[in-house]
């Protein structure tokens, strides 16, 4: 254990790195420069350049000068990460912004050494902010100028861990003035106390793919604690365990005992199936994302005497119906807003109740029959202006309850202002629920096509959700083996989409991730209507070129 290290007589290493980029596993080291510091003052150094797996790009070799021919000869990254690892062992690690440089120490020290680097670490960024509160900036170039460094950063790695070293050098005594004396007291000021803990987790993502897809958290019992998505897994999952002490997501962090994970070639896939996840383990630290929510419908009966908008959730036959929605509360401020802005009912009992003293709905417009023309033309007038904000007219109802909001404003009439503004809020939230119901009811069969040359997801909508996905490689596309697959499902989707169906919530959740993720990301979408044949067709030509798939199997030539 490294926390009692005394500042003053410990061993510490300040250690700097220059990589090609910022993600490890993804960018490359290359250089390490440390310091070793021993009794308060530099004993030793250490530098290596790192030879990487890409060339250097341009915007690095320009800020730190290291070019593709310095590297040429240099150790690889197993070797210079073992070196360093002895030069540093037994010694506490110090750096300047330790996530970035401790990131890719402690990637390769997993893959190469078997473990991450020892903790506590220390942060000279965070001690300065904690000791020199009041400084512009924190940078290592300003802090090294304050502390009276002699080395001078350059963003080389040498210099920088020199200048490091001194500027840690130079806290010591600043630290001792508020009772701190060891590496563990100075962590905890760091913020990075919990640090500890939950590094020695990080052994637990060694594992993982550097590509995209979902990861579980799960306990010491076995049971799903967290759901996350990620574009970089490896990288995703590593950040999780870098958690200050305060932080919410250590909470979880903390009680992982393993990791299990699904690779994903598509993002809505991956999208999708974190949904599902959610829904069937419930992890209590995913907060609310796992709730589903029942499908809600607006509803109105032109047809009876004096019709009301209702909340329902069940897709009544009569009447007209609006939906289905996600949103309770805004399904039901619009309910509200419509019938006071149009002086329609909002009283649900019957016809004979509404109107007298066993109506519960005081505000209700039979009420006050003087004050409103409760005719039964007049009546039907307001229900034909109420249906129309649904068929183009809410800009011109938006645009109503934000003048009557202002109104109120100015009056001061501030709960008046709040109940106009929730119920624009409320319209444009309905609104946009339908508009997603629009969307999805406008094709009844549609096919996401995504993914790379390797492998490739196809999703089959019905309606705007999920009815299945077909996923097949690049050997699939090129031998002909996955059209009949296609063909079966794109078969079932179109007898299922024939049928009417109820919205359950799952579904319902689909069509709002689905329609969301296609306005943002744009994929390939291909239709498929009665004609399932030439919509395989169409799809095996899109297909095929992703995965760059000859049509067809050419015969060898003959010698003869």
């Amino acid at each position: 254990m490294l926390g009692p290290t005394d500042l003053i007589t410990g061993t510490f290493v300040a250690v700097d790195i220059e990589a090609t980029g910022g993600r490890p596993g993804t960018s490359d080291i290359i250089e390490i420069g440390a310091a070793r510091i021993q009794g308060g003052r530099i004993t030793d150094t250490f530098e290596t350049l790192v030879r990487p797996r890409e060339p250097v790009p341009p915007v690095v070799a320009e800020l730190t000068g290291i070019t593709d021919g310095m590297l040429e000869t240099s150790p690889d990254v197993r070797e210079a990460i073992r070196s360093f690892a002895t030069f540093a062992e037994g010694a506490v690690l110090v750096a300047h912004n330790h996530r970035f440089d401790l990131g890719f120490l402690d990637y390769e020290a997993e893959r190469w050494v078997g473990h991450p680097f020892q903790r506590p670490v220390l942060d000279t960024l965070s001690l300065a902010r904690r000791l020199l509160p009041g400084m512009t900036h924190y940078n290592l170039r300003v802090l090294a100028a304050t502390c009276g460094a002699t080395a001078v950063p350059n963003h080389r790695a040498l210099p920088d861990a020199l200048a490091t070293a001194e500027v840690f050098i130079s806290m010591i005594p600043m630290l001792a003035e508020r009772g701190v004396f060891n590496a563990e007291q100075a962590a905890v000021l760091c913020g990075l106390a919990r640090h500890g803990t939950l590094s020695r987790k990080l052994s637990l993502a060694t594992h993982l793919p550097d590509g995209p897809g979902l990861y579980l958290f799960r306990d010491e019992s076995g049971d799903v604690v967290y759901v996350g998505r990620a574009k970089d897994l490896r990288a995703r999952v590593r950040s999780h365990f870098y958690s200050p002490a305060d932080a919410e997501r250590a909470a979880y962090a903390a009680h992982t005992a393993c990791i299990d994970h699904i690779s994903c070639t598509s993002r809505l896939d991956a999208l999708l199936l974190e949904s599902r996840l959610l829904d069937h383990y419930r992890p209590r630290y995913n907060r609310d994302q796992h709730r589903l929510r029942e499908p809600l419908y607006l509803h109105i009966d032109p047809d009876a005497e004096y019709p009301a908008f209702r909340v329902t959730r069940r897709r009544l036959r009569s009447g007209v119906i609006f939906g289905p929605v996600a949103n309770e509360w805004a399904a039901v401020t619009l309910a509200q807003a419509l019938s006071t802005h149009f002086r329609l009912r909002r009283c649900t009992r019957s016809l004979d109740a509404c109107g007298t003293s066993r109506c519960p709905d005081m505000t209700c417009c039979l009420h006050d029959r003087d004050a409103v023309d409760t005719s039964e033309d007049a009546y039907r007038r307001r229900v034909t202006d109420a249906l129309a904000i649904f068929n183009g007219g809410g800009t011109t109802f938006r645009e109503s309850l934000n003048a009557h909001r202002e109104r109120a404003v100015t009056d001061e009439r501030y709960e008046d202002a709040i109940r106009y503004r929730d119920a624009a809020r409320a319209l444009d939230r309905t609104l946009s629920a339908l508009g997603v119901a629009a969307r999805a009811a406008e094709v009844p069969v549609r096919v996401v096509i995504e993914g790379d040359e390797r492998a490739l997801a196809l999703h089959v909508l019905v309606h705007g959700w999920l009815h299945t996905t077909v996923r097949v490689g690049r050997d699939d596309v090129a031998s002909g083996s996955a059209l009949a697959i296609l063909a079966r499902a794109l078969h079932r989707a179109r007898r299922r989409a024939g049928r009417p169906l109820p919205i359950t919530a799952r579904r319902l959740r689909d069509m709002l991730l689905i329609d969301g993720y296609l306005h943002e990301h744009r994929p390939v979408v291909v239709p498929v209507d009665d004609d399932v044949a030439d919509a395989v067709r169409r799809i095996d030509a899109i297909i095929r070129r992703v995965t760059r798939a000859p049509r067809k199997r050419h015969a060898t030539p003959s010698d003869a």
